[in-house]
This record gives C-alpha cells, structure tokens and sequence, in this order.
C-alpha cells in the first residue's frame, strides 16, 4: 500500500477513516449495527477511550440507553476486571461510584441490561450497598455533625454537602444535635433544621417511626426534626396526630411535654393544623377533641385508601412463575425501630405491613389517652389483631395454625374479652377488606363462646354423673354480626362465619340457617386441584385450549355456552380460572363475566376472554369495542390462544428459545401473583382441601343434629371415589363416608356397603366406611335392596379372605342389630285378624 505523503489535506484523511468505518460497519454481523443516533454516541464514547472506573460505568449507561447492549456489556466487563484489581480500595471506589452516579440510571442500567448481562445486577447491588454504608457510617456522620459548628465556612459546606447526601442515614446525629440549646451550636442546629427540610417527606416515617419507640429522651429532639420538615397543611394534618398524646398524658416527662406543646403552637400560629384542632383553639387541644381527632385518623389508615404505595407500580412481565410474587408485589421501604440495637433500620415491607405499624402507633396514642368511646375502641382492637397477624406471618391462611390465646389477648379492651367487640371488629375487618382480620375475629369470639358453654346431667345417659353440653345462647350482636360475615366476598371469611353459626347457632330455622349449609356444601366440593372452565362453542378449539392450560398443571372443565360456564364456575369450589370464547351468545361475554362475579358463595374466579384469529378485522371494530367493554371490570384479561401462549417462543432457524409462554404474565395480571406462582398454588391448593375435610365433617355433624344435609349426597360420594394416598395430612374419605352415614337414603347407605368391599383399599379407610354403615342402619334401618343383601351374606359364606368374611361378618351383625322401624298404622288399614 502506498503511504500518503505529509502534504495531504487533512479533509482527505477524514475522508478515508470514514471510508474505512463504513466499510468495517458493513462487514459487521446484523446484530453489531447501530443506528446513526446510537453511533454517534458510540464514537463519542471511543475518543477519548474510557479508562477510570466512573468513565467505564458512564459509557455503559449512554451506551444502554440508546440499546448499544453489547457494547453496554464490553463497558461492564472492563469495569468489573477493574474493581477486580482495585484490591482493599474497591469499596471506597465503590462507594465513589455511587457518590458520582445518579441512583435512577443505575436502576436504569439494572433494568435494561440485567437479564443480558450476569455481570450487572451484582455491579448495580455491590454500588448501592457500598454508598449506603459509607453514607451511614455512624463515626463519619458524628464527624460532619460536628463540622457544622466548625469556624471555617468550608468545612461547614463540606459538612453540609456530605450530610444532605447521607439523607435519612444522618438522622440520628441530627436529631441529637437539635437536642442542644446552648448557644455555641446555635448556626449548626439551623444548618441541620435546612438539612432535615431538604429530605421533604422522606424523612417524616423514621422520625415518626422513632417518635413511636421508646427511647423518650430523644423525643425532644425528634420533634424538633419533624417541626423542621413541616411546610405545608398536608404536613401539618400528617404530623399533628403524633404530637396529640405526648402533649397530653399526664406522666410524660416535662420535656416531652413542653416539646409537643411548643410544636403544636407554631403549627397553629402558621396555620397548618389540621381544622379540627384549629376550631378547638387550646393548645394542646382539649383531650376529647384530641381523641376524635385521633380516631378519624386511624379510620383513615385503617381504609382500603390507607395501604401505601408500593416501590413497584407497574408489574414487570412474569417470565419466571417461581419469582412471580417477589417481582410482582411490590414492597414499601420503611424504617422500624430496633429496641435490641437502639437504632433506626432500613426494612423493605409489604403495603399491608407498612400501615400496620401507622395504625399500631396511633392505637397506643388513643389508649394512652384513655379513649372509651365504642368506635375508638373497636379501631384499636382491630389495630392490635392486625399487627398480631402481620408478626406471625398470617398463618391463619394455612389454617388454624395460630392459638387463640394471642387473637384474643389483641381483641381484649379495657373492659377484658366483650364477644360484642369482637363482633364488631368482624364488621369493621369485612368492610375494609381486611379479611385475615376478620377471620382471626370470629374465631376468637368463637372459642370464647365455647368455653362459656354449660352443661347439665344428660336424663338419657345410664350414668348420672354424664353431662351433656349444651351451648349458651348466642348473643344477638354477636350472631348478626357472624351472618353479615355470610356475605363478605372472600371465601375463608364466609367458611369461618358458617362453622361458628353451625357450631353455636343452636338449631335451625333461624336466620342464614339455609347460607350455612350452602356455604359448607361448596367448601366440601374441593380435592384440591386447580380447575379451569373453558366456555367456546367450538369443540377443536375447546380441546386446543384444555390441551394448553393443562401444560401448565391445570384440570379442563370444557362446556359450550356461556350459561354451562356460570354453573360450573359456581359448582366447583376449586375453579380458579375462567376461559370464555369473545362471541358466546346467550348469554353474551359481558354478561356471563357479570354473572360470574356476582355468585353468591366462594371466592370470584378471575376470567380470560378469548379473541379468535379474525376477531382483530379492523372493518367491524370488534377487538375494539371489545376492550372498552371491559376496561372497567376488574379481574378480567383479553387474550389469544397462539401457540404462543401456552407454549415458548422458538426460532424456527436455529432452535433457540425467544421467550417463556405468556399465560404466567397474563394470570399476573389479572388474578394476582399468587395464581401463577408454584409454591403459592400448592398453598391455595392445600388450603381448599383442608376446608373441604373440616366442611364435610362438620356436615356430618349437622346430620347428626338433624339437620337437612342430603344436598351433600354426591358431594361425598365423589369423595370417596379418591380413598386417601400414602403421605396425604388432610383425608377427604373419612369424613365424607361418616356424611353419608347420616343421610337417610338407600343410595347413600348402599354407597358407603360398596366401599366395605373394596379389598385394595387401606384398612383404615374400609374401617370408616363400616362406621358410617352401621351408623346409618342403626338410624335409619336397612335401606338396602335384595341384591346387595345376597351379596353380603355371600362374601361371609363364600369368602377366602379373612379380613373380608370379618367386615362381611360386621355388615351382617349390624344389618341383623337394626330395631325394625315403629311405623303407625293408618286408621283406615285392614284389621291384622280376620274378622270372620
């Protein structure tokens, strides 16, 4: 090649270095390529080269942003060996890094290029960790705190940028310096007041947090702080709450006392009160109005409207069920108290969580202030039984696996254990959607109710000592309450109010008698599988859907109309999906996804519609109007059925797997992270068969009591189809045989003989069903044809095995036993002798 002489214009050299770029950009693979905006930046990147560690991560996130991905991931590479070789400095650079970077672009840079790049989300998470550790390094902190008071008006900037940076880590030296009043620290104590103005909001929770501690002595200064950071009447309506019972309580130490007070008069002299306390015109107001105040405001953090905001509006698209509930969920970033290490401590919760520790602070002010009023009361309860679900991790969803004792020991008043309290409390539970709450409550008033029980000598019992317990009558508030319970759209509230009615209602009539059984009836419909019910008038496509969502551990109703799918949905406690065709007719898919959601038992299963292929033509608009149709219902989600959907998405030219199937996002969406998570299934799963054993028993027991449970007939017989399994803790098979026992009909007696006679059953299982047999004959009498009593009598003559001719032998000793049935004989009958 011919080297250029020197004397060549520059404007030829460009020429040819942008000659040779474009040729090399043209070798380049299709995937290498940029488009001009991302080029240019590129080349801005690549002279001067990057070689610092801030320089590195710069060019990493310019390059993500405008999707240069691989040349983003050659960036992270170079400064991941960097941090490598920086040895015992690669904290501090750390921790440099994220001083110098702006904290969104790195969530930025994590988003966009954590699933590409392994390198990422651990670079991202080793920046952030170091930064908030250096911040929050208490000894560095003491140090700027002190500079604040330094002569040099440098050192007092440099603090002061260093503390701000810090954020709600500074707090603490903060709230000890506003502590002071000597006059020396009077310039410091204004930067700090500037300090804690600047962090806004973000610094409200943990003083707050820490106003609710018990370490009193720095309360002075925590008020101080939160006197700083109010400016406008939202932050004087959010702080005046807490300031109300430390000014108040008799026994708070004078310079709490003072604190609140002096708080409280500035607020009020700049007229950021709230109106309440504004009108009352004392300060501190008068106690009652302070306990109004306080109970308005813990109905409002008790409200649906309460729950704050959690970090992750947007759900990210769900490509791994097994991570669905902790990407989807969200948490909120609060600051809790440790009275272990006296100390504030960074916690990500959940929304539920975060207003529990508001309400629970507000309810130790108003029982501080010895609020008696009923509806201050109530709140408080139901305050202290949240924060006591919300601390045992709300093992009541898995059963009864927390005691009563601590239920109780929340719901007790100043009064003790009221059952009308605890009724009320259901009430207020139900209606904001607290449904733990109220299940907690009703099974505390339950076992309060039983053991107040009393008992007297049974006249029947051969012993006079026996004792028959009969159950106290019910109060009226507590019934009511317990029947209004019957109706709240959660399947666990509604279970729970039917087995107290059914346990402590005495006999019916009475009123949501009929709901009782209805409600255990459905409950005992459950095996614990998941159930889809698929609704399309077309049978391949009926079939090509239940051949999808069974892929993914789901049982297939399939039926053809919109009216077969509201039965089934209704039908079958354990449907947990509804799939409906775009154009059922008759009823319509609007009308049978409103049908749906208003069945009266259980809880609303979430519904798929299905858009067909043509269903998009954009002459008829039907996809459209479609959309608008159900963009105000909630629970409910549009789809297609390509293979798309059920299946991964795959290259057809090399194999390789594009993306995950887009029924787990689709489910995330509509029905919540639980319904596509496993571990959360098999939870839900085990939950309903659990509930379907304790329905069927109690049942049984209402049988026995003489109620009208033949309704449950092919609810246990399709029970006992499915005998127990080997390792199974909930046994659908006894408690349905012992149902059957008590109903009087041929084909219910004749059912449980059957199951006598299965040889491969377990021993236990055939042992249950003998009971419910001779149960049910020593009741009603033999209900059984001639043909299943040849066959009794053969298998105790004719059989070989041992263990068959002794349960035949007990059939026909039980059959034998049975007094014949006293029937009057009609006035009108024949005279039993002839007369002539």
């Amino acid at each position: 090649m011919r080297c250029l002489p020197t004397s060549v214009p520059a404007v030829w050299v460009v020429a040819v270095v942008v000659l040779a770029t474009a040729a090399a950009g043209a070798a380049e693979p299709p995937a290498a390529r940029h488009d001009p905006l991302a080029s240019a930046v590129l080349e801005s990147l690549a002279f001067p080269p990057r070689t610092t560690a801030p320089g590195l991560l710069d060019a990493a996130i310019r390059a993500a942003d405008v999707e240069a991905y691989d040349v983003a991931s050659r960036y992270v590479s170079q400064l991941a060996d960097q941090l490598e070789q920086a040895g015992d400095r690669r904290l501090d650079l750390l921790a440099d890094l994220g001083d110098t970077t702006d904290p969104a672009s790195l969530r930025r840079l994590e988003r966009v290029l954590g699933d590409r790049d392994a390198d990422v989300r651990p670079l991202v998470r080793a920046i952030t960790t170091a930064t908030r550790q250096r911040r929050g390094d208490p000894d560095r902190l003491r140090r700027d705190a002190d500079a604040l008071a330094d002569a040099s008006a440098t050192a007092r900037a440099a603090a002061f940028d260093r503390l701000s940076r810090a954020g709600v880590a500074a707090l603490p030296v903060l709230v000890d310096l506003l502590q002071t009043e000597d006059a020396a620290h009077g310039q410091a104590r204004a930067l700090a007041r500037r300090i804690v103005r600047s962090l806004g909001s973000a610094a409200r929770q943990p003083l707050l947090a820490w106003l609710g501690s018990d370490d009193v002595e720095h309360w002075p200064g925590v008020m101080e702080a939160l006197a700083a950071g109010v400016t406008t009447a939202t932050d004087g309506e959010a702080v005046a709450p807490y300031l109300l019972a430390p000014a108040l309580v008799a026994d708070a130490p004078p310079a709490v006392r003072a604190g609140a007070t002096r708080l409280l008069r500035q607020l009020g002299d700049r007229g950021l009160l709230p109106p309440l306390l504004q009108a009352d015109g004392a300060v501190p107001p008068a106690p009652e109005t302070a306990r109004t105040w306080l109970t308005t405001r813990l109905d409002r953090v008790l409200s649906v409207a309460g729950l704050p905001a959690p970090d992750h509006l947007l759900r990210e698209p769900v490509n791994d069920p097994a991570t669905a509930v902790a990407a989807a969920d969200g948490t909120v970033e609060r600051f809790v108290w440790n009275p272990q290490t006296r100390h504030l401590e960074r916690r990500d919760v959940s929304p539920r969580a975060a207003r529990s520790e508001d309400a629970i602070h507000l309810a130790r002010d108003l029982a501080a202030l010895d609020a008696t009023d009923p509806a201050a009361v109530r709140l408080v309860l139901l305050s202290r039984l949240d924060a006591t679900l919300v601390a045992a991790g709300d093992p009541l969803d898995a059963g009864d696996g927390l005691p009563i004792e601590p239920l109780q020991a929340a719901l007790t008043g100043p009064a003790g254990f009221d059952a009308a309290a605890a009724a009320d409390v259901v009430d207020l539970a139900g209606s904001r959607g607290m449904f733990t709450a109220a299940v907690a409550a009703i099974r505390a008033g339950a076992a309060a109710h039983a053991a107040g029980r009393g008992t007297d000598p049974a006249p029947e019992a051969a012993d006079a000592s026996a004792e028959r317990v009969i159950p106290a009558p019910l109060p009226p508030a507590v019934r009511l309450a317990w029947q209004r319970a019957l109706v709240v759209p959660d399947a666990a509230v509604q279970f729970e109010a039917a087995r107290a009615l059914a346990n402590a209602a005495g006999d019916p009539p009475y009123r949501g008698s009929s709901r009782v059984v209805d409600i255990l009836l459905q409950a005992a419909t459950s095996t614990g599988e998941e159930v889809v019910v698929i609704a399309h008038p077309d049978a391949v496509a009926r079939e090509e859907l239940a051949t999808g969502f069974s892929r993914h551990g789901y049982a297939c109703e399939k039926v053809a109309t919109g009216r077969e799918a509201i039965l089934a949905s209704r039908a079958n406690v354990d449907t947990v999906l509804v799939v409906l065709a775009a154009r059922t007719v008759r009823p319509t898919a609007l009308e049978t996804v409103q049908f749906i959601q208003r069945q009266a038992t259980g809880d609303i299963p979430p519904v798929l519609v299905v858009v067909d292929p043509l269903d998009d033509d954009a002459r008829g608009k039907f996809l459209t109007q479609l959309l608008l149709k159900f963009s105000d219902i909630d629970c409910v989600g549009i789809v297609d059925r390509l293979d798309s959907l059920f299946l991964p998405r795959v290259d057809p030219d090399t194999a390789a797997v594009l993306g995950p199937p887009r029924l787990p996002d689709h489910l995330a969406r509509v029905a919540g992270p639980q319904a596509v998570d496993p571990v959360a299934r098999q939870a839900r799963s085990l939950r309903r068969r659990t509930r379907a054993a304790r329905a069927l028993e109690l049942l049984a027991d209402l049988g026995r009591r003489g109620w009208d449970v033949s309704a449950a007939e092919t609810t246990a017989r399709l029970a006992l189809m499915r005998p127990p399994q080997p390792g199974e803790d909930t046994d659908l098979y006894a408690p349905a045989a012992a149902l059957l026992g008590t109903i009087g009909s041929a084909r219910a007696q004749q059912a449980v003989l059957r199951e006598t006679e299965r040889a491969e059953l377990p021993a236990r299982a055939r042992s249950a069903a003998l009971a419910a047999f001779t149960a049910s004959v020593e009741r009603y009498g033999p209900l059984l044809e001639c043909q299943p009593l040849r066959a009794a009598y053969a298998r105790y003559t004719h059989g070989s095995a041992a263990t068959d001719r002794a349960i035949a032998a007990a059939v026909l000793a039980a059959i034998e036993a049975a007094p014949a049935p006293a029937r009057p004989v009609p006035t009108d009958a024949a005279h039993p002798r002839p007369t002539r």
